[in-house]
């Protein structure tokens, strides 16, 4: 279960004191806990944004694993110019259902965590799948700088002609 510290608002596993401050704990259903600062909440997105990604990454190495080597251990009965060509095929479908769920469990925990409450669940499917997809030349964006431009200030000021 867990609880979060009113002091430090530090995420603990369960207990009554903090480990770190030795405040109070309380429960994240916990009325108190409802008037805590949106850093502790998105802090908590986090974890079991984490926590769903781990999950869907284990899935996706256990499908991906599974389908290939049914088909491998399906192959072995056909004959020798079809049992290759079986072979290769099932290992690349289970390699493109690994890589489609490892792409979209990084895709929907990331648009899980950042949009919580702000995206209904059918456009968060919609928005995890059209992320997936590869961008055309024309459909990039543009970033901008994250640290003040290196522009000089004689080139920003307007010039009197």
């Amino acid at each position: 279960m867990v609880k979060i510290c009113l002091d430090c608002h530090y995420v603990n596993a369960g207990g009554f004191v903090c480990t770190e401050c030795s405040g109070r704990l309380v429960m994240v259903s916990d009325p108190e806990a409802k008037s805590l600062p949106d850093t502790v909440w998105r802090n908590q997105r986090v974890d079991y944004g984490a926590r769903r990604g781990m999950i869907m990454r284990f899935t996706a190495i256990f499908a991906g694993s599974t389908t290939g080597l049914y088909g491998v251990r399906q192959s072995f009965g056909m004959t020798p110019p079809w049992s290759y060509v079986a072979t290769a095929g099932s290992i690349a479908i289970g390699l493109a259902i690994w890589w489609t769920l490892y792409l979209a469990a990084a895709r929907g925990v990331r648009v899980w965590i950042l949009a919580k409450g702000r995206v209904h669940n059918a456009r968060l499917v919609r928005a995890i799948v059209l992320a997936m997809l590869p961008l055309k030349r024309g459909r990039k964006r543009q970033r901008e700088p994250r640290g003040p431009a290196l522009v000089d200030s004689a080139a920003r000021a307007p010039r009197d002609g």
